[in-house]
């Protein structure tokens, strides 16, 4: 039997008064405060962090320590009204009804670390963290076919899609870092939003030492706000990144006034590609301190292996699904292990490495010296050659949107061919009415658009934000089980700082991650402060496929997806044979993963 995931539910009806109705799966993760004279009323999903400097900032307000989130939120809410949402800081989904505004106040932070969506019918408002609750409100919830058409066609890995639409019809989401006062009448409306170009400056004078102190800090009391209470875990790969949060989270909680021990978790393996990385692992337990480490066996935990285990009911396809197996069993354990949070190194490629996507703007800007300098000196560092950094970080960011994907597939007006699909190409197995109906070269091309707003490296990092919204593990694996899953690198204070960090700075040839390298300094083990390379999961992806090859072709072949006209099954299966036999990258992989996913969540629907 599946777990219940906890989460709330909210109804405001205006038939002649606004009446508010609450409710909540009985969960740790959700707290309620209510004023009854003053009608306003509090739910909130997470945890809010940094209240020490809340507290400090609204003395008169916030005056007692015991008070839950949702009890802060009232608060805040009584004395400030909308604009105390401004100063919330945390992972949550948060809302607010005020009855002398007739309205519900609606907020998510801004890397939307739990759910929220909202949908209207007749003269009823309903706001929920579940989507699929909200189906059984809405008569004409059906499938969102132009929402399926983005998600086939988005090329990067997400947890939700940056758009207000759902995959169902008449349920709207908020955005993340979105403040929507909703009513029944008049449905949404925005008041403040959340804007990282605001937030990101860049600072021009600032010394390496400087940033590594400063990084430090901030790092640190990301990883403290994420670890205060309860029992807490960290994933432990043998990277630099979670290997970086371990040792601080170790330390931290080591050294409080009430020292704790830190769980961590790993996934050891016997294949060739990364039997390896269990030493490294190892380098960080023999440096000792307060850890209890727990293994796991990753070569029983390979990807696509969705059949011996539980896919659980998720609100909208995710194009990592096939990853599903290595997460699940690391946060079985440690639900079995009484964990309340774990703690991982996700988001450290977005927060401490660059893209390199400068060179192009030095071309749009016409300094082609400067460009080739740059480029000369990261082919060196990189041992690569000069046209290759140049094609990559200069030429195809700069090439037309229409032609960025080669002449055959502007011929074809949109459509790739297997096994050279690329991002933003259609897949020959997409059927051409539906491609035609809901436009799926041009939700390609307006992808590509977008990252060729200048200046490139700033639209990359935008969207590589958006996409990095959400917590898929988090909402369907870990808070079932009473487990949180927190990522330190991408809290907003830590991100703003790292993206305005001057580029010769955060982005130097030869060197991985310089501003986390500096700043572990005396704090990692050399060998993987100093990591030039870390094993990739190829094997674990090519091994799973093969072995699961017969379990999803039955998963295609009895699917009744067909009902949507979006997928030629056969030709999906063909694609999926040739692949399993190496033809075709992981890259051009992902877009048979992506359908895969997308048959995996409509089936549950039927069941």
């Amino acid at each position: 039997m599946k777990a219940i995931r906890p989460g709330f539910e909210v109804a405001l009806e205006t038939v002649e008064e606004a009446k508010f109705r609450f409710l909540s799966q009985a969960s740790p993760l959700v707290s309620f405060a209510q004023d009854s004279i003053a009608g306003i009323a509090v739910v909130l999903m997470g945890h809010l962090y940094y209240q020490d400097e809340l507290r400090s900032t609204f003395p008169s307000v916030l005056y007692q320590d015991c008070c839950s989130n949702a009890e802060q939120v009232l608060k805040l809410y009584q004395k400030y009204k909308s604009k105390s949402f401004e100063h919330l800081e945390g992972e949550f989904a948060v809302v607010v009804f005020d009855q002398n505004q007739r309205c519900l106040f609606a907020l998510r932070d801004p890397l939307g670390s739990w759910p929220l969506y909202w949908a209207c019918h007749k003269q009823s408002l309903w706001v929920s963290t579940n989507l699929q609750h909200l189906t059984r409100q809405i008569p004409h919830a059906a499938i969102n076919l132009d929402f399926l058409a983005s998600f086939l066609m988005f090329p990067y890995a997400i947890n939700e899609l940056n758009t207000e639409q759902t995959s169902f019809n008449g349920i709207q989401r908020v955005l993340p870092g979105h403040l929507l006062a909703l009513t029944p009448t008049e449905g949404a409306k925005k008041i403040w939003s959340w804007d990282w170009l605001e937030r990101i400056r860049l600072r021009d004078s600032i010394k390496s030492q400087e940033v590594s102190l400063q990084f430090n800090h901030l790092f640190q009391q990301s990883v403290q706000e994420r670890s205060r209470n309860g029992r807490i875990a960290s994933h432990l790969s043998g990277g630099m990144d979670s290997s970086s949060v371990v040792c601080i989270a170790q330390k931290l909680m080591s050294s409080a006034s009430v020292p704790r021990r830190l769980i961590t978790l790993s996934l050891v393996y016997q294949m060739r590609s990364l039997a390896r990385e269990t030493d490294y692992i190892q380098m960080v337990l023999e440096q000792g301190g307060a850890i209890d480490p727990y293994y796991v066996d990753g070569d029983q935990s390979l990807d696509f292996q969705w059949f011996t285990e539980e896919i659980p009911n998720h609100d909208e396809p995710y194009p990592a699904l096939f990853h599903f197996p290595m997460e699940k069993v690391l946060i079985d354990l440690a639900a079995k292990l009484g964990v309340n949070t774990i703690l991982t190194g996700t988001g450290a490629e977005l927060v401490v490495a660059g893209n390199r996507l400068h060179v192009a703007d030095l071309v749009r800007q016409l300094h082609l010296r400067d460009a080739w300098r740059e480029a000369r000196r990261w082919a060196k560092a990189d041992n690569q050659s000069l046209w290759a950094v140049i094609y990559q970080t200069a030429f195809m960011p700069l090439v037309s949107p229409s032609m960025r994907e080669g002449i055959g597939v502007l011929l074809s007006r949109g459509y790739g061919r297997w096994p050279q699909l690329g991002q933003f190409s259609i897949p020959p197995w997409i059927h051409p009415d539906f491609a035609r109906k809901y436009n799926l070269w041009s939700k390609g091309l307006a992808t590509i658009r977008q990252l060729q707003q200048h200046p490139i490296e700033q639209s990359m990092n935008l969207l590589t934000l958006n996409s990095a919204a959400g917590n898929w593990a988090s909402w369907y694996l870990g808070s079932p089980l009473g487990t949180q899953i927190s990522h330190p690198f991408l809290d907003p204070r830590l991100i703003t700082y790292c993206l305005s960090i001057p580029r010769e700075i955060r982005e130097v040839p030869g060197v991985v991650k310089p501003v986390l390298q500096e700043a572990m300094r005396n704090i990692l083990p050399e060998p993987i402060r100093t990591r030039q390379f870390k094993g990739d999961f190829n094997e674990v992806y090519w091994t799973g496929l093969s072995h699961n090859l017969h379990h999803l072709e039955n998963m295609v072949n009895q699917s009744q997806i067909s009902e949507l006209g979006i997928l030629n099954k056969q030709q999906l299966i063909q694609a999926l044979r040739q692949h399993v036999s190496g033809i075709g990258d992981v890259r051009s992989g992902s877009r048979i993963s992506r359908s895969l996913a997308l048959i995996a969540w409509f089936d549950q629907l039927k069941l």
